[in-house]
C-alpha cells in the first residue's frame, strides 16, 4: 500500500508515504522514480519515503526485485492513493543485464540464467567462481585446482562449442575482459556483485561477434541508490578442512606391500625388507633405527583459518549516487613449519575495493566513474609451489629416517659435518621438511586495477528516447615477486639399516638467504561508443541499440611476436519490437574482427533472430489466469564466432627469423623457418538454435525448459594427419585449416515453487537439470590401418574421448589367476610379460596380441554431460535457512600416475592397493580390487577401463542459517539490523569413486583436495 501526502510548494510537490506488501508489511529498498529515472528515492526500513518532484510530473514508478513494477498516477491536493505492490513470482519485471543492453524477463526472447549477488554471498569462500556451482542452469563448473584462495574453476557454458576447452567471455560492467578472464572473475568479491548473468544462445551472444561462441558471463557490480546513506558490514571467521584425507600406511604395512610386489616380480619373499627388519617394524622395539613416519600427519594441518571483513556504503540524491566497497581477507596456512629464522607457511592477505559513482550534470548530460582493484600478498615457500609442497608429503616412504640426520657433537660441542641436515632418498630431491624450512620464501604481490569513465547524453531534444554514450576503460594487472631464498644439503641413509649412517647426496650446499626479484604485467585498453533508442507508441514498443568497440590488449608474454599488442574491433546492433506484451521480435548482428587474421578474412558478420509469444496474455486465456499464470514460448537462431582457436600469433603469416650464426657469427646469418601461414584462416563460426518454454502455474510454480543445438562447420583443425613426419618439415610448422565440423546439443530444465503462508513464514524449493553432448563430426583425422579395431578415435566421439585397453571379465574376475589361464588364453602382450595376477585385456582385433590396436573408447569425454542442483530456503520470523545440493552426472575419466599406480618413486602405496591380487587372497576367496603389485612398470600400468573413475557426485554445496535480532532492540545501540550467520561449504559429498583418498573433482591424489568450510559471521547495517 502507498500513502501519499502531497504539499504544493511553488513549482514542486513534496511527497511522503509508505510502501507495503500484500501482507501489509513495509518493503525496504523500493526504488521510486520518475519515468526518466532522473528524480527518485528509495524506501527505508519502515517502507517510508520522501520525494520532491516538479508539478509537471504525473506518474511515479515503483521497482524492487521480487515485486511487479508499478506505475502510479499522482493525485493532487489532499487526496491519498492506496497501491499494493504484488509479488512477482515469475520474475517478469526483473531486469536482466545482457552486457551491452538490458531487458526484462517478460521481453526476453533468448536463453539466460541469472543469480543475484545476495545469493553468492552465502558461500564462505575466497574465490568467486566457487559460488557458481548449481546456481546457473546451463553452466558446468569443475573445480580443477583447490589450493586455498587460488582455486581454479573451469567454466563451460552449455558444454563446449568447439573441440577444445574454451573459456567463456567475461563481461564486467559492460566491458569485455578478453585475457585471463577467469582470473579477473576471482578478483571480485561477492559483496560487490549485483547480478551475474550467463548468456547461452545466439540471440544474446551474436552481438559479441568473434568473442561470443563459448558463451558470455555478464557481471554487474552494485550501484548507488537515491536515498539516505546506508552502511553494511560483514565479518566472518572460517575454518577450512580438506574433504578427503588419504589413507597413510605405516612402515610395517609399507614393507609388506613392497615385499608383496617383489614376490610378484620373482625377486623372492624378502626382496626389499628382510624378516629381521619386518620384525622390528612389527614390534616397534627400535624406532631410532626402524622409524615409521607419517609425513602427512607431521606437516599438514587439520584446519586452516580465514577471516573476512566487508564494508559497503551506498546512498545519493538526484545529482549523485554512489556505492563504495572495501573487503579484507586473511587466510592462514595449512602446513606445519619448524624454521626459527622465518616462517614459510603459506598465508594470504587480500584487499578489494570498488567505487561506483554516477553523476547527473544537467538535464541532458550524465556520467559515471567506476574504480576498482585489489592487492593480494601471497607468502609461499621458496623451494616449491604450495601444490608441489603438498604432493611432496607422499613421495618419501614411511620407512625413511628423518627429517634430519642425528646431531653429533665433538668433545668441544661443535656439530660434526652432516649433523642436523635434511634427509631425502635416492629418488626424491626435495623433502617436505626441506621445502618448508630450508628454501626460504617468496612474497608475491598481485595488483589488479580497473577503471571506467563514461558520459551519457540524453538526446530527447532530437527525439524522445534517443541516448548516446561513450566509455573509456583501462585494466592493468601486475605481479611482483620478491624471493628470499636459500638452498640446503641433502643426505641419504646407507643400506645398512642396523646403523645410522648417512652420506651427502648431490652438489647442493647450505647457502644463506639471498634476494631475487621478478615482475610481469598485462593491460587492456577499451574504447566504446553506443547509441540507444527506446520508445513506446501505444501497444507498440521499440528498443534499439548500436555500438562500436575497440580493444587494445598487451599480454604478459615477452617473446616475439606474442609481445605485440592484440587488437580487436567490434560493432553490432539490435532491434527489439514488443506488441502489447504478447509478441516480441528481436534482430541482432555483430560485425567484428581481429588483426590475428589477414585483411581479406579479418571481419565476420554474426546475425541472429529471436521471437517470443506470451500466450498467457492473450484474451482467450484470461479465464485461465487463476491456474495458468504464465505461458511463454521462445525461439532463436543465429551465428556466433570464436577467435581463440589455439592458433599461433598472426596465423596468416610465415614466420621466418634471421639472426647471427655459423662459425663466424658476425659474418654469417642463420635463417630459421617456423610457422607456414594460412592467408585464408579465419575465426570459427558456430550456428546455434534454441527453443524455450516458460510455464507458470497457480502463481507459485515456475517451470522453464530449453533445448538447443550448436554446429560449427569451419572449426580450426590440423593439416598434418596424412603427412608423414619423415618428409623433412616439422609437423608443427604446417598451417592450420578451417575444415573441422563440431556439434553440441542438449537441454535444460528448471522448476521452482514459491509459497508465502503468512507474514512470518515463507519458503521456496528449486531444482535444475542440464544435459549436453558434443560430437566431433570432422577432425581431418587419418584412419589407422585395418588391423586397428577402432581406426577412428576422434571423429564420432566427444572431445577428450580417451582410449585404453578393455578388461576382459568374461573368464572371471578380469585377472589371470593362474599360469594355466595365461597359457590357455594364447594371448601375447606387446608391451610386457604377463604374470599371474595381471589384468586380462580384450583382444578386440582377434590377432592373439594385445597392443594399441586393441584399445577402445573409455570414459565420457572432457566435460561432464549432466549437471543438476536442488536448492531451497525457509524464512520464519527472525530465522532463515538456505541450502543447495549440487552434482554432476554421466562423467568418467581414466586416472593414472602417482596415487594410482604403485610404482611411483619405487613404491607409493595407497588405499587402492590394500586388496591387490595375491595367490593367497584368491585361494581364500577374499575380495580382490587391484591387480598384482609390482616394483616396476608392468602390463597393468597402461591406460585401461580398469582405471576409469566414475567422477559423478552429489554434494551439499552450501548451507546457511541466519538469525536477525529484532529491530526494536538493535536501534537502541545504533544499528538498523544485526544478523548472525552460520554457514558451511562442501559439507557432504556422495560419489562412486574407487577410493576415498581423493575426490571426484581436482587432478587426483597429489594435488590439494576440495576444501570443506565452516563459518560464523555477523552482518551489521546502519
Amino acid at each position: 500500500m502507498l500513502q501519499l501526502q502531497v504539499l504544493a510548494q511553488e513549482s514542486t510537490v513534496h511527497m511522503s508515504g509508505k510502501v507495503l506488501d500484500e501482507q501489509q508489511n513495509p518493503i525496504k529498498d523500493v526504488i521510486i522514480s520518475t519515468q526518466d529515472n532522473k528524480i527518485g528515492t528509495s524506501t527505508n526500513w519502515e517502507g517510508a519515503f520522501e520525494l520532491e518532484i516538479p508539478l509537471s510530473i504525473e506518474e511515479l514508478k515503483f521497482e524492487r526485485i521480487g515485486y511487479k513494477t508499478q506505475v502510479i498516477n499522482i493525485l493532487r491536493g489532499d487526496s491519498t492513493s492506496n497501491v499494493v505492490l504484488k509479488t512477482d513470482i515469475h520474475q517478469m519485471d526483473r531486469i536482466i543485464d545482457l552486457g551491452y543492453s538490458s531487458t526484462t524477463f517478460g521481453d526476453l526472447t533468448g536463453a539466460v540464467s541469472v543469480v543475484q549477488g545476495e545469493v553468492v554471498e552465502r558461500h564462505p569462500v575466497a574465490n568467486l567462481s566457487q559460488t557458481f556451482a548449481g546456481r546457473l542452469a546451463g553452466l558446468t563448473t569443475q573445480e580443477s585446482f583447490s589450493e586455498l584462495s587460488r582455486a581454479n574453476t573451469e567454466l563451460f557454458v552449455r558444454g563446449i562449442s568447439a573441440a577444445r576447452s574454451g573459456d567463456p567471455l567475461i563481461m564486467i560492467d559492460g566491458i569485455p575482459t578478453s585475457y585471463n578472464s577467469n582470473q579477473s572473475l576471482e578478483y571480485i568479491s561477492p559483496n560487490e556483485i549485483e547480478s551475474i548473468t550467463v548468456l547461452k544462445d545466439a540471440s544474446t551472444q551474436a552481438i559479441y561477434g568473434i568473442q561470443g561462441a563459448n558463451g558470455v558471463i555478464v557481471v554487474k557490480t552494485k550501484r548507488g541508490k537515491k536515498g539516505p546513506v546506508e552502511i553494511k558490514a560483514r565479518l566472518d571467521q572460517s575454518f577450512q578442512q580438506v574433504t578427503t584425507k588419504p589413507l597413510m600406511f605405516n612402515a610395517l604395512q609399507y614393507a609388506e606391500f613392497s615385499n608383496q610386489a617383489g614376490v610378484n616380480d620373482g625377486l623372492g619373499p624378502f626382496s626389499q625388507f628382510s624378516e629381521d627388519i619386518i620384525s622390528h617394524y612389527r614390534t616397534g622395539d627400535s624406532p631410532e633405527l626402524y622409524p615409521s613416519n607419517n609425513w602427512y600427519e607431521k606437516y599438514f594441518k587439520d584446519f586452516a583459518s580465514m577471516q573476512r571483513l566487508g564494508l559497503n556504503i551506498t546512498g545519493g540524491n538526484d545529482k549523485v549516487t554512489y556505492f563504495s566497497n572495501l573487503n579484507f581477507m586473511h587466510q592462514g596456512g595449512y602446513f606445519n613449519t619448524e624454521s626459527k629464522d622465518y616462517d614459510a607457511n603459506p598465508k594470504n592477505i587480500w584487499i578489494n575495493y570498488r567505487s561506483n559513482v554516477d553523476i547527473q550534470f544537467n538535464n541532458y548530460l550524465s556520467g559515471f566513474l567506476r574504480l576498482s582493484g585489489n592487492v593480494k600478498r601471497e607468502h609461499v615457500p621458496g623451494g616449491a609451489s604450495n601444490d608441489a609442497t603438498y604432493g611432496s608429503m607422499f613421495l618419501m616412504p614411511p620407512t625413511t629416517y628423518g627429517p634430519l640426520t642425528p646431531i653429533v657433537k665433538d668433545e668441544n660441542g661443535v656439530d660434526f659435518p652432516g649433523s642436523g641436515q635434511v634427509i631425502t632418498t635416492d629418488r626424491v630431491d626435495q623433502s617436505t621438511f626441506g621445502i618448508l624450512n630450508r628454501t626460504g620464501y617468496y612474497n608475491h604481490t598481485v595488483t589488479n586495477i580497473s577503471s571506467q569513465f563514461g558520459l551519457n547524453l540524453d538526446m530527447r531534444f532530437l527525439t524522445q528516447g534517443l541516448k548516446l554514450s561513450g566509455v573509456f576503460a583501462y585494466q592493468t594487472n601486475s605481479v611482483g615477486s620478491l624471493g628470499t631464498t636459500q638452498d640446503y644439503e641433502r643426505y641419504i641413509r646407507s643400506d645398512n639399516w642396523n646403523e645410522l649412517e648417512f652420506s651427502k647426496k648431490g652438489e647442493q650446499n647450505n647457502t644463506p638467504l639471498a634476494y631475487g626479484k621478478s615482475h610481469s604485467y598485462y593491460y587492456h585498453l577499451t574504447y566504446k561508443g553506443q547509441l540507444d533508442y527506446s520508445r513506446v507508441f501505444g501497444d507498440h514498443s521499440i528498443n534499439a541499440m548500436a555500438y562500436g568497440l575497440f580493444q587494445d590488449l598487451t599480454k604478459a608474454n615477452t617473446n616475439a611476436p606474442e609481445l605485440l599488442p592484440y587488437k580487436r574491433l567490434s560493432t553490432g546492433a539490435q532491434l527489439v519490437y514488443n506488441y502489447d506484451d504478447r509478441y516480441v521480435l528481436k534482430g541482432v548482428f555483430g560485425y567484428s574482427g581481429s588483426e590475428q587474421y589477414a585483411r581479406s578474412h579479418r571481419y565476420l558478420f554474426t546475425p541472429a533472430v529471436a521471437a517470443s509469444w506470451i500466450a498467457s496474455n492473450e484474451s482467450f486465456l484470461e479465464s485461465s489466469t487463476d491456474w495458468l499464470s504464465l505461458l511463454k514460448f521462445r525461439a532463436s537462431w543465429g551465428k556466433t564466432a570464436n577467435d581463440q582457436s589455439d592458433l599461433q600469433r598472426y596465423a596468416y603469416l610465415d614466420q621466418i627469423t634471421q639472426q647471427s650464426g655459423g662459425p663466424i657469427g658476425y659474418l654469417q646469418y642463420l635463417i630459421t623457418e617456423r610457422q607456414t601461414g594460412n592467408p585464408n584462416i579465419q575465426a570459427e563460426v558456430s550456428t546455434k538454435t534454441n527453443f524455450g518454454l516458460d510455464l507458470g502455474l497457480f502463481n507459485s510454480i515456475t517451470f522453464s525448459a530449453d533445448i538447443f543445438k550448436e554446429k560449427m562447420e569451419n572449426m580450426v583443425v590440423g593439416a598434418v594427419s596424412t603427412i608423414p613426419a619423415y618428409q623433412g618439415i616439422p609437423l608443427s610448422n604446417y598451417p592450420r585449416l578451417n575444415e573441422g565440423i563440431f556439434e553440441n546439443k542438449g537441454y535444460e530444465l528448471t522448476l521452482r515453487y514459491d509459497k508465502r503462508l503468512n507474514d512470518k513464514l515463507s519458503f521456496y524449493v528449486e531444482g535444475m537439470y542440464s544435459k549436453n553432448h558434443n560430437t566431433i563430426i570432422s577432425w581431418n583425422e587419418a584412419q589407422r590401418t585395418e588391423d586397428f579395431h577402432y581406426r577412428i578415435r576422434e571423429e564420432g566421439y566427444s572431445y577428450g574421448q580417451q582410449f585404453g585397453y578393455l578388461v576382459d571379465y568374461s573368464q572371471g574376475n578380469g585377472f589371470f589367476n593362474s599360469q594355466a589361464e595365461i597359457d590357455a588364453s594364447g594371448l601375447e602382450y606387446g608391451f610386457g610379460a604377463v604374470r599371474v595376477g595381471d589384468l586380462r585385456y580384450q583382444d578386440l582385433n582377434a590377432d592373439g596380441i594385445i597392443d594399441e590396436r586393441d584399445q577402445g573408447p573409455v570414459g565420457s569425454g572432457l566435460v561432464p554431460r549432466a549437471t543438476y542442483a536442488f536448492s531451497g530456503g525457509l524464512r520464519y520470523s527472525a530465522f532463515d535457512m538456505n541450502f543447495i545440493f549440487q552434482g554432476i552426472g554421466d562423467y568418467s575419466r581414466m586416472m593414472m600416475g602417482p596415487g594410482i599406480w604403485e610404482i611411483t618413486n619405487g613404491g607409493m602405496y595407497t588405499a587402492l592397493h590394500q586388496n591387490a591380487w595375491t595367490s593367497e587372497r584368491y585361494a581364500n576367496g577374499e575380495t580382490i580390487t587391484w591387480p598384482a603389485l609390482s616394483t616396476e612398470k608392468s602390463v597393468n600400468h597402461e591406460a585401461s577401463d580398469f582405471v576409469n573413475f566414475n567422477k559423478s557426485y552429489l554434494r551439499l554445496r552450501n548451507l546457511e542459517l541466519g538469525y536477525s535480532l529484532k529491530r526494536e532492540s538493535t536501534k537502541k545501540i545504533g544499528f538498523d539490523q544485526i544478523r548472525f550467520v552460520l554457514s558451511g561449504q562442501n559439507l557432504f559429498t556422495w560419489d562412486k569413486m574407487k577410493t576415498k583418498d581423493f575426490g571426484p573433482e581436482g587432478a587426483g591424489y597429489m594435488t590439494f583436495p576440495v576444501y570443506r568450510v565452516y563459518s560464523f559471521g555477523v552482518n551489521l547495517m546502519l
